[in-house]
């Protein structure tokens, strides 16, 4: 008569698997392996930052800047924090559960760091985009438009409003009177007037600029349209940081030709200011599309070199 087995006898290799138990053995930890990155977490990775960069980049440009700056920078801010709050957010879980091998929280983390980025490029190259360009476009098209004025008629506080002005028939510049300021760069002025064969009036408050176009010592202004014949419009200088000093080397005209200018205006002497404006706007639009493609680039750069050195680093 065989004895039956002792209860649990059956069990004693689970009872103590630090004896080598089969069952033991069989259900020890397994080495972490590296997991397939799904492509539709590569695709996230390269689009996601790419759309958040032309969103700010274009809130940052165009006339939703000019018109609502407070409310823009809310929504670039908002935006900000948005992205912040969910891709961070998102990333701590990744980490968190990296162990159960269902996550790969390095793309989480490489998806919140380029899209941080992309959001403090686009807001900085855009705020400069509509610096440059889209604000003096869209301050010159608010500004109203003056038609067959008389310099010897008319004086710069008549006009403060002026984006454009169309002078007189007859209307020239008096080159003899131009004069420069050195500052780093020279700022020219030269003064506008009815005639060029009246013998001079006692006020000139509309005056032609330009920037390092003569040589300030003596009078030999050729900037811009200067010798066009056909040229008798002024487009309003919008630099303010600029103003400044083209105001000084008119006060060195007052004084060096016995003068006066109590509220001049700064204009670029030239045929057609229309075309002009236009391409203020025209090269906001180039540089936002040329901010696009560059940025959609140096995303992909960026994950393609992230592949490589996680490959290699065996993540």
């Amino acid at each position: 008569m065989h004895s039956a087995p002792a209860y649990g006898g059956y069990g004693a290799a689970q009872m103590y698997p630090e004896h080598g138990a089969m069952y033991g053995a069989g259900m020890a930890k397994q080495p972490f392996r590296r997991r397939p990155t799904n492509p539709i977490t590569l695709v996230a990775c390269l689009f996601i930052p790419v759309v958040i960069f032309t969103v700010v980049y274009s809130m940052q440009s165009f006339a939703f800047h000019y018109n609502s700056p407070s409310t823009c920078r809310t929504l670039c801010l908002l935006l900000l924090v948005g992205v912040i709050s969910v891709a961070g957010s998102t990333a701590a879980l990744a980490w968190r559960r990296r162990e159960d091998g269902m996550t790969d929280p390095k793309w989480y983390t490489f998806l919140l760091v380029t899209s941080v980025v992309a959001w403090v490029l686009a807001y900085v190259l855009g705020d400069r985009n509509f610096s440059v360009n889209i604000s003096p476009y869209m301050d010159i098209m608010n500004l109203n438009v003056y038609h067959d004025v008389d310099p010897e008629k008319y004086n710069g506080q008549q006009m403060m409003d002026a984006g454009r002005i169309v002078f007189a028939p007859g209307t020239k510049l008096e080159l003899s009177r131009s004069m420069g300021f050195k500052n780093l760069d020279t700022y020219c002025v030269a003064p506008i007037r009815s005639s060029a064969n009246a013998t001079g009036i006692p006020t000139y408050d509309f005056w032609a600029i330009g920037l390092n176009c003569c040589s300030g010592h003596v009078p030999d202004f050729h900037c811009g349209e200067f010798n066009n014949p056909q040229a008798h419009q002024g487009l309003r200088l919008m630099r303010d940081d600029q103003r400044a000093y083209f105001r000084l080397a008119v006060e060195q005209a007052e004084a060096a030709y016995n003068i006066r200018a109590p509220h001049p205006l700064f204009l670029y002497w030239m045929q057609d200011p229309m075309a002009e404006v236009g391409a203020y706007q025209n090269e906001g639009y180039k540089f936002w599309i040329i901010g696009v493609s560059t940025f959609a680039g140096f995303q992909l750069v960026l994950e393609v070199l992230a592949i490589i050195a996680f490959w290699k680093a065996g993540i």
